[in-house]
């Protein structure tokens, strides 16, 4: 819903490109920090309760949000819906790990993603209508019967959390000096493309050096990292997870893009945005449980890499076909392509990054593969306020042009990582004994190794 409001909010709290790009990158920013310790917290303390807490805090913080008086007021609240939401996803991935058979389990995640899909697909088309009615501020109060709904829907589900008395540990420092890391990743985004200066770039590209340096040690040394990093010593599950990341950037940087070329360069209206945003979303619904199944049939790694080729080949047409005269159902042709492609490959690579993992990490491992997926979101934000970043004027159609080739690069990138994908589980374990699950009885250090 907010893709469509971002303009209209520009120009309300009369704020450029770069200023209005942190309502999304500090938005994604806490999604990212959070999405593994919510995978973590929901390991220790209970998946619903974790759940059910995160829905709670969010609906008040939306309240919050659609009252905001100040833009810094309304990234302060978003920021916080981030970091409360974060409960969400991990933990909604664990308890599908926990109780779907393995079998059923990519059938299983097509259906889920076809639902956040067939959410998503009526996110632009319901902001683009309360935005005909009334105000951006309507986007954040309709998030009182979503999720209200949701309490309903997790109260029916009365999931069996598990009563077990565990030490709640979590690595702060890490998940302070990692936010701190996106936040100087971000700036120095913003900042190439005259965002301060030379000076301030400068300053970015120095703080980025330190706080990485600081993030990593403190993963190295921690006991409870931010993130599963020993996860990615499987090779399925690195693949898998950078597939995520990749196509993650190319598909939040396109849907953010698109908006600002319809109603900054040909002057489209919200209705017009919004169809052409909901045909991505759309197609990906319809396609998704297909998706699911044919992971199920043909392994993972073949879908994935399917759709991958398929969404390389939308993002090409989209460098090769933006000018200010293309017309909506162009736009809208390419992104329903790129549905298509996420909707074949996106499920089978979130799935097989989860089954690879040690049953008992579930949540820490969808939480990290989550994180990536929003650290990709976040370059991309970055991308767009850096390079659309020319004051309050309206971009030119070779800035956008420039951002859908450097797209096609990040997509070809994403194919590439779909060959070491693992096509069943069982046999990527056969492949390698010494990351098989660990048995009951096994030391928790020791079950903590992939």
């Amino acid at each position: 819903m907010l893709a469509v409001a971002l303009p209209e909010l520009r120009r309300e709290f009369d704020v450029g490109h770069a200023e209005i790009g942190w309502l999304v990158s500090a938005y994604l920013i806490a999604m990212a920090v959070a999405q593994p310790l919510g995978g973590r917290v929901g390991d220790q303390l209970g998946r619903a309760r974790v759940f059910r807490a995160g829905l709670i805090a969010f609906l008040v913080l939306s309240i919050g949000a659609a009252f905001s008086p100040t833009f810094p007021v309304l990234v302060l609240l978003r920021t916080g819906q981030a970091l409360v939401g974060a409960a969400a996803i991990p933990n909604g991935m664990a308890m599908l790990r926990e109780t779907v058979p393995s079998s059923k389990l990519g059938q299983s995640s097509g259906f889920t993603g076809a639902a956040i899909s067939i959410s998503a697909a009526a996110g632009p088309l319901l902001g683009a209508g309360l935005l005909e009615i009334g105000s951006w501020r309507l986007l954040f109060l309709m998030n009182i019967p979503l999720v209200l709904l949701a309490l309903a829907s997790l109260a029916l589900l009365a999931y069996p959390d598990a009563r077990q008395r565990k030490r709640f540990e979590l690595d702060w420092p890490g998940a302070l000096a990692f936010a701190a890391l996106l936040v100087s990743l971000t700036f120095v985004l913003d900042s190439v493309h005259g965002g301060g200066g030379a000076l301030a770039l400068g300053g970015g590209v120095a703080a980025l050096f330190v706080l990485s340096a600081v993030f990593l040690q403190r993963q190295r040394t921690s006991p409870s990292p931010v993130a599963e990093w020993r996860l990615f010593r499987n090779t399925s599950y690195a693949a898998a997870t950078g597939y995520v990341l990749l196509t993650n950037l190319v598909m939040y940087t396109t849907l953010l893009t698109v908006p600002f070329f319809l109603e900054e360069v040909q002057g489209q209206s919200h209705r017009v945005t919004g169809l052409v945003l909901g045909s991505m979303s759309i197609v990906s619904a319809a396609v998704a449980p297909i998706g699911g199944r044919m992971s199920d049939a043909l392994g993972r790694r073949w879908p994935a890499a399917a759709g991958s080729v398929i969404i390389l080949a939308s993002v090409i047409a989209l460098a090769a076909g933006i000018d200010r005269d293309v017309p909506a159902w162009y736009l809208a042709s390419c992104l329903g392509v790129i549905g298509f492609g996420m909707a074949l490959s996106f499920g089978a690579a979130s799935t097989a990054a989860i089954e690879i993992a040690p049953r008992e990490l579930a949540g820490a491992a969808a939480g990290t593969n989550s994180m990536m997926r929003y650290l990709g979101s976040i370059v991309g934000a970055g991308i767009l306020g850096g390079v659309l970043n020319r004051g309050s004027g309206a971009p030119d159609v070779e800035l956008f042009r420039f951002i859908f080739f450097v797209l096609v690069a990040m997509a070809a990138a994403a194919t590439a990582t779909t060959l070491f994908i693992h096509r069943y589980v069982s046999q990527a374990r056969e492949a390698a004994p010494a990351e098989r699950e660990a048995p009951a009885g096994i030391a928790p250090e020791a079950a903590r190794r992939v």
